[in-house]
Order: structure tokens, then C-alpha cells, then sequence
């Protein structure tokens, strides 16, 4: 088991090591720099609420901001464990038998978590969701061997640190019921007067959870969709299982991007369900206690897929069903279901399957491999800084976003400054006195310009001397004149040529045509003559800008103002 363990997680681990960072990541990376404080470890991810992966981000922010290889190392020790710990249930179950490590090559192999693993957000979630869940499987057995006090001692706090990380890893207690179920060897009421104790102590972890969410969470407002929707969802959601049952899904959507939506052909669907009949038939014959892990498997999709077809099918429709980011942790109630259903079978007839297992897990992982490995990320960190050492802590920058699709449109904040500022990387940004430079799409830094949409109109003051004349704290606003044939919406930067007598602070707000305000971040100006620099705004279709300060001793003339998108010289 210790030898499958290190050997299946240290190989994922140097698959892992061909990509690099998701924009989740970059998003999760950022929030984890800000500390370890509980108003940062609750703030919700997306619709979910997960202070465990706040947590390790947090981590990971920390010991090594932008190092890749720290959290594949993390991925390869949460993986060895949770094998170690399937296999470990196996052979409590089992006793010493070659089904043990027939079960434990099921679940290290199985391309439902191998996914998760190359993620590093879906990992957080995934990998922990492996190990405390079956933390909490190694507590049910002790509880019911006579090792209560330590059942109690780790079984509800390893529930509890799993929905932490993942909520939907709550779906691990049907197969705890399960397997209690299939271990029962007394009546049942004499069980339930048995269990009832363990089970209060599992509610109470449930609830702490529940009222943390309640109290912090940001549930979707999604619905579910129409009959036929719904029934097309369920299609594709019981190909999960089924595939993961021969080493599927064998083939994996194009995308264009590292993502692990499966495609798994008509012949690895069908070649499972002839598995899964195969099974459940010799579990009906031999051990119908194993159905009720089957049952487990069941009600697993049928929750996975009602949670994901509400709070996702309206954006991505059926397509994220076969989003292995959902599945992973169904390997733990299926690898159980395969090994307690085919164990009275002698050992030989299952060798040929598992090898055929072994094949199509082999096809699945390298398929994936092979698209993970196209990720631009760790080649455009690795120039950039690189650069950043090169040209020294002075350097001067646009405010610009990271190019696609190391990004997306689902990124909470798209630009490259907040990146390096968690990792600790010296820069100015948009700074006085000289022209900024440009990060490019290859993480290169070049000579860069605003390409100019609009400018201010000058003020008909008649005043020689300064048309454009902030002066104490009434507002100074500026129509703009456009320079292009359409009028465009963007988040616009400004450039704003100046001189003064004074230091001042000024801010600056872009208007639309509807009185719509985006507001910029305020910044002193220095004395003297020189430009400053704004950006990037909220998107907006500005038509005026408005210059503001609460000094009554604010004195600047503005020369020019400029608004525009900055490109690269060239």
C-alpha cells in the first residue's frame, strides 16, 4: 500500500509540474496574502464558503508566494495519504487479502480525482475532501469496534475540517451509512441504540458547519432547469461512474484551456455499465450487503447532479456536468462498492479486468496530461520575473491585466499588480515623473504608449495662464472631445499632464453621458512639472472628467488630460 501510495502520487506529481497556476489560483493567492484572519478565511468563494482552502492559500501565500513546486509537493503528500488511508479501510474491512491492494490501485488509479489533483483549487477542495473523509470511514469502524473515545475524539472534527474545505463533501455520510450498514452484525435496534451516540456527534459538527455558512455564505440564486434539461444532466452524469469503472473517460473536451471536462466515448459507457451490471449481479448472489454501497454511488450523482444543474447549468450549461471537479471524491463510496461486491470472486478472473483498468487509466491520465501541460502560466511568471529582477525595484508600471486565458472573464480581479505584490515583488505602479512600461502577453517588459479614445476639452476662460485650474476643493470637471469614430466602453486609464507649486492630492472620476460614476484611486501629485498616471477604471462610456480634493489649499493646472488603453510601442 506505502509503495502504490508513493509511487501513483509522485508520478500525478510530476504530471502536475508541466502546468502551472489557474486564474482561481492567482484569485485564491491574492486573498491568502491578506493573513489568516477569520473575516479573511470566511470571505466566500464564489457561492461557497471554504476557510479550510482560504486557509491553505493563506498558507501557500506565506512560505512561497508563486512556487508551483510547494503546493505539488503539498498535492503529493495529501495524495500518498489518502491512498495509504483507502487502502488501510480496505484491509480493516477486508482483512489481508489481495483484494486490498486490488481496491487500493482502483482508487489511486481512478481519473475521477486524478484531475483534481492537477488543479490546485480543485485539490484544496478534492484532496481534502479524500482525507478527512475517509478519516471519518476509519472513525466509524473504530466506533463501532469499541473504540468510541477515539472515534469521537477525530471522526466529528474530520467531518467538520472536510466541509470546511469543500461543503458538498457532506455527501461522504451516506457512505458512512453505508458502510456501517454493510458492517452490522446485530439486529437493528440494538444497532441504532448503538449508533445513536456517534451519530449526535456527527449532527454536531453538521450544525457548527451550517451555522457558519448560514451566518457567512452567499448561496447561489440559481433553479433548475426544465424536465428535459434535467433528464439530459442525469445522462451525462451517470457516464461518470460508469467510465471511471474502466479507467475513463479515456477522452477529454476540447476546450482550449486546461480543464477537466471529460468526453468519454460511447464504447467506454457501455463498457462500464456491462461492469456495473456485472458487479451489482454478483453482489445480488453472493453479498447484497455491497448494494447498499452501490446505493451510496447513486445517491451520490443524483445530489452532485441537483447541486450543480441548479447553481451552475444557467451559466455553463450541460457541459459542466462532466466537470470532474464535481466528482472527484466519488472514487472513495465506488472503489468501495467494486472491491466489497467483487471479493467472493477468485482473484485471478479480476486481474485481467484490473489490468484492462490500468490501461484505460493510463490513456486518461496522459490525455489530460497532455492538455495540462499546454497552460502559458509558468512560462509567463518565469519571464516576467525575471524581467522585474532585471530592470529593479524602480521600474515603473501600467496597471494592465494578465493576457487569456491565464485569466477569464470569471476572475474577480484580472490585473497582473496585485499578483506581484503577494509575491513579493518590488515595483512602482502607474508612478509620477516617468513613462510606465508594459507587461506583454509573453511577460516581457517593453516601451509602452496610451492609445488615446478622448481628451479634455480646454476651459473658454479667457485665463492665458492655465485653462484647466484646480483650485481648493470645488470639483474641476472636463468634458472629453473623442479622437475615434465610435464612442467605446472599457476600463479606461488617464493620463494627466500637470505642474503645480504644491504637493497636492487629488482624485479623479470618469462621468458618462448619465451621470454614471467610476471613481479612481486618489494620489498625491508631486510638485512641479510632470504627468500622472490613472487605471484601470470600472467599464464605463466616459464623456467627462471630474478632478476633486478636500485640501483648501489645493492649487494644479492641468495641462491635458488623455484617456485611453496603454499598448505596447510598436
Amino acid at each position: 500500500m506505502v509503495a502504490i501510495a508513493v509511487v501513483q502520487a509522485a508520478v500525478l506529481g510530476l504530471l502536475a509540474r508541466r502546468g502551472s497556476w489557474l486564474s482561481d489560483d492567482l484569485d485564491f493567492l491574492v486573498q491568502g496574502s491578506r493573513g489568516f484572519a477569520p473575516a479573511e478565511l470566511l470571505t466566500p468563494v464564489n457561492d461557497h464558503i471554504a476557510p479550510g482552502l482560504r486557509f491553505v492559500y493563506a498558507l501557500f501565500a506565506e512560505l512561497a508566494p508563486l512556487n508551483h513546486d510547494l503546493t505539488v509537493a503539498w498535492r503529493v503528500l495529501m495524495q500518498a495519504v489518502a491512498i495509504f488511508l483507502m487502502g488501510r479501510l480496505l484491509l480493516r474491512v477486508l482483512g489481508p487479502t489481495w483484494w486490498v491492494i486490488a481496491g487500493t490501485v482502483f482508487y489511486a488509479l481512478s481519473p475521477l480525482s486524478m484531475p483534481s489533483f492537477m488543479s490546485l483549487s480543485s485539490g484544496v477542495n478534492n484532496l481534502s475532501a479524500h482525507v478527512f473523509g475517509l478519516l471519518l470511514l476509519h472513525a466509524t469502524i473504530d466506533w463501532y469496534a469499541g473504540h468510541r473515545r477515539r472515534a469521537l475524539a477525530y471522526g466529528p472534527l474530520a467531518l467538520l475540517i472536510s466541509l470546511a474545505c469543500w461543503e458538498k463533501s457532506a455527501l461522504i455520510l451516506f457512505t458512512v451509512a453505508a458502510l456501517a450498514l454493510y458492517l452490522r452484525d446485530e439486529p437493528i435496534r440494538p444497532w441504532l441504540r448503538r449508533t445513536w451516540p456517534y451519530a449526535a456527534a456527527l449532527t454536531v459538527a453538521i450544525v457548527a458547519f451550517g451555522t457558519l455558512y448560514l451566518a457567512h455564505g452567499t448561496p447561489s440564486s440559481g433553479r433548475l432547469p426544465g424536465f428535459g434539461d434535467l433528464a439530459g444532466l442525469a445522462g451525462h452524469a451517470f457516464e461518470v461512474p460508469l467510465s471511471a469503472l474502466v479507467g475513463g473517460p479515456w477522452t477529454w473536451a476540447e476546450t482550449g484551456i486546461p480543464m477537466s471536462i471529460a468526453d468519454p466515448p460511447t464504447a467506454a459507457v457501455v463498457t462500464g455499465g456491462l461492469v456495473a451490471g456485472l458487479l451489482m449481479l454478483v453482489a445480488w448472489q453472493r453479498d447484497r450487503r455491497a448494494l447498499l454501497l452501490w446505493a451510496s454511488v447513486v445517491v451520490y450523482v443524483l445530489v452532485t447532479l441537483l447541486l450543480v444543474a441548479y447553481g451552475r447549468f444557467a451559466l455553463f450549461g450541460v457541459v459542466i456536468t462532466l466537470h470532474y471537479h464535481y466528482w472527484s471524491d466519488l472514487s472513495i463510496p465506488l472503489t468501495l462498492a467494486v472491491v466489497l461486491s467483487a471479493r467472493s470472486v477468485r482473484i485471478a478472473v479480476p486481474a485481467v479486468a484490473l489490468a484492462c483498468l490500468v490501461i484505460g487509466a493510463v490513456v486518461s491520465d496522459v490525455g489530460f496530461a497532455r492538455t495540462w501541460a499546454k497552460n502559458p502560466a509558468k512560462a509567463y511568471f518565469a519571464t516576467v520575473t525575471a524581467e522585474l529582477e532585471r530592470a529593479g525595484p524602480n521600474v515603473n508600471l501600467w496597471d494592465t491585466a494578465m493576457p487569456q486565458p491565464i485569466v477569464n472573464g470569471l476572475m474577480s480581479d484580472i490585473r497582473l499588480s496585485p499578483v506581484l505584490r503577494m509575491a513579493g515583488i518590488p515595483f512602482r505602479l502607474q508612478a509620477a515623473g516617468s513613462e510606465p512600461l508594459m507587461v506583454d502577453e509573453t511577460g516581457k517588459l517593453r516601451p509602452a504608449q496610451l492609445a488615446v479614445w478622448s481628451r479634455g476639452e480646454p476651459a473658454s476662460t479667457g485665463n492665458a495662464f492655465c485653462n484647466l485650474l484646480l483650485h481648493g476643493t470645488e470639483p474641476l470637471t472636463v468634458p472629453l472631445r473623442s479622437t475615434q469614430d465610435q464612442i467605446a466602453t472599457a476600463g479606461w486609464f488617464v493620463k494627466a499632464a500637470y505642474f503645480s507649486n504644491r504637493e497636492n492630492q487629488v482624485s479623479i472620476e470618469l462621468v458618462d453621458a448619465s451621470g454614471n460614476v467610476a471613481a479612481l484611486p486618489s494620489a498625491t501629485w508631486p510638485a512641479g512639472v510632470g504627468s500622472m498616471y490613472f487605471g484601470p477604471s470600472r467599464r464605463i462610456t466616459a464623456t467627462a472628467v471630474r478632478l476633486r480634493s478636500s485640501d483648501p489649499a489645493t492649487n494644479v493646472c492641468v495641462e491635458d488630460l488623455e484617456i485611453g488603453l496603454p499598448r505596447v510601442n510598436g
